[in-house]
């Protein structure tokens, strides 16, 4: 009974996710479409979404998250490590961007500073927030072994990927392994920190190779 409420919990939190910060996100490039200040816009943005991270945060913080040593958060260099594999990988696969990917191409391209905020500073904090610290929290609250912390890490990636809506399987690993590295970096410092600081830099360097290429 309590994994279901503990289930319905997190649904909500990710509803919140899609629906909430999802009408944030169509408000403001509609805005954009429609020719309004960009500068207006991604004020309004930044006070619109800031407002949603604040209520989740403080959600989040209501409940504890137990993580017991293991392999998996050992060692604080792992997940940068697998971030950089992983980032080193794609450079040799075939260049054929997701949705997801195109749409934030599009946008780094026509809306530069809107895009800033939303791919560098709000995504890392609105999906770290849900994928990791709500997850955790509703679901895997108690991670007292390896496995557990290994379900725990392979669910987070897949949600993770799912929700980038990957075209075809190498998609699919290319975000699921990003997520596996987010997922090393949360339960590494039991926090929040160093997944957002790391999707941060993920996306930033995304971000330039755009505007540079």
């Amino acid at each position: 009974m309590k994994l279901l409420k503990n289930l319905g919990w997190f649904l909500l939190a990710l509803l919140s996710f899609l629906f909430i910060y999802g009408f944030i996100q169509v408000l403001a490039t509609t805005s954009l479409a429609l020719g309004a200040s960009p500068y207006a816009v991604t004020l309004l943005y930044v006070a619109l979404a800031g407002v949603y991270v604040y209520g989740i945060y403080k959600w989040y913080q209501k409940g504890p998250v137990h993580t017991e040593k293991s392999i998996f958060n050992r060692f604080i260099w792992l997940p940068a490590l697998v971030w950089f594999l992983s980032l080193v990988v794609q450079f040799f696969l075939p260049n054929d961007p997701s949705v997801n990917q195109q749409i934030a191409i599009d946008l780094t391209l026509s809306q530069p500073l809107f895009s800033f905020f939303a791919v560098v500073i709000f995504a890392p904090l609105t999906e770290e927030l849900i994928f990791r610290g709500m997850l955790a929290r509703y679901l895997f609250p108690k991670q007292y072994n390896s496995k557990q912390t290994l379900i725990f890490l392979l669910v987070s990636s897949i949600l993770f990927a799912l929700i980038h809506f990957p075209g075809d399987v190498q998609q699919f690993l290319v975000y699921a392994s990003l997520g596996f590295s987010l997922g090393l970096a949360y339960i590494s410092r039991k926090g929040l920190v160093y997944s957002i600081s790391l999707h941060a830099l993920n996306n930033l360097v995304s971000f330039l190779m755009i505007l540079m290429l």
